[in-house]
């Protein structure tokens, strides 16, 4: 089995989290959320990033039919981008939708102060309907009740805690809080503050060029020598934002977590109410994250209790449920 993933996220994120043979197109098939940091959106520039790339939509979609084609593509796999459903359409081949969100219902969350997203809003929801195959993510915003539901998707980890620790230079016994953003670079401005907790060494993916170790902090480049995953699971407690893949990798790790919401977010509030029912989390405010106003919550957050869970990944689960139905 081969996949073509068409994605303007870059290669090496594919590289390091896939052993199956792979082709990379890098390929624009949606227009998502356009944002000015990890926790503040540009509406108005989404807008018009929408009503351009709805402008170039049917040249966009035979480009892509004319893709899959030459790939000799069965299937099309698509998270939550509306023209892989319109391509796979115009193709005549079957297509799965797999999401925990839909851009329609982000859209819709932000449409009483930017009226510029109703146009796109009722396109998008009538071509996600039009998807073969439906899957639900765990925590999903919109639960569809024709949809197959499965528990959070997440990489599992490649090296085990020990490997990873001695690599980042820490004990087993030390004890460890991973500070990530999801992937978006960050240049923390509270690293001073963070010095003050001596009992504990905190590790910043997307702060530095290169690996430095500062007092307790290790900061890493943004794509750095380790799976994330890997990082997750080898800290005794994650904070970071409220996103899905993070959300999702803590889950499966049982660690606590502190969790920075972005309140405007449509997302935010099911990704939250799924944290705090379903995991060892606590909340930080962005300003707080920022200024390092944490108080005590790196201590509150190591001695909360680990919150193990099934072992079932929605990964495994919508392989398996693709397999059975297109295998």
């Amino acid at each position: 089995m081969e996949f073509e993933i068409f994605t303007t996220v870059p290669q090496w994120f594919f590289a390091d989290s896939l052993s199956e043979r792979f082709g990379y197109h890098c390929f624009a098939s949606d227009v998502g959320l356009v944002q000015k940091t990890p926790f503040s959106e540009d509406l108005p520039a989404t807008i018009a990033a929408l009503d351009q790339f709805q402008k170039k939509a049917h040249s966009q979609i035979e480009d892509t039919v004319e893709m899959v084609r030459d790939q000799k593509c069965q299937l099309v796999v698509c998270d939550i981008a509306p023209l892989g459903i319109e391509a796979a359409k115009t193709a005549g081949l079957p297509v799965v939708l797999v999401e925990n969100f839909t851009w329609d219902f982000i859209y819709s969350g932000y449409n009483g102060s930017e009226p510029g997203f109703d146009p796109h809003i009722q396109r998008l929801k009538n071509i996600f309907r039009q998807a073969d195959l439906h899957i639900q993510a765990a925590p999903v915003c919109q639960l569809d009740p024709s949809a197959v539901q499965v528990e959070p998707v997440a990489r599992p980890p490649l090296t085990t805690r020990e490997d990873v620790r001695k690599r980042l230079g820490l004990n087993l016994t030390d004890r460890v809080i991973l500070v990530t953003m999801g992937g978006i670079e960050e240049q923390y401005g509270a690293r001073q503050a963070l010095q003050q907790h001596v009992d504990c060494t905190f590790v910043l993916p997307g702060s530095a060029d290169r690996l430095l170790r500062d007092q307790n902090l290790i900061l890493l480049p943004h794509h750095n020598d380790f799976y994330h995953p890997d990082l997750v699971h080898a800290s005794d407690a994650v904070i970071g934002k409220l996103g899905y893949s993070t959300v999702a990798e803590v889950y499966h790790a049982g660690v606590p977590f502190a969790y920075i919401p972005r309140p405007a977010f449509p997302e935010t509030p099911s990704m939250a109410e799924f944290a705090l029912k379903e995991m060892a989390a606590m909340e930080l405010s962005y300003p707080d994250f920022l200024q390092g106003s944490w108080g005590d919550l790196p201590e509150r957050l190591l001695a909360a209790p680990k919150k193990q869970h099934s072992s079932v990944n929605g990964a495994d689960q919508i392989a398996a449920i693709i397999l059975e139905k297109y295998g």
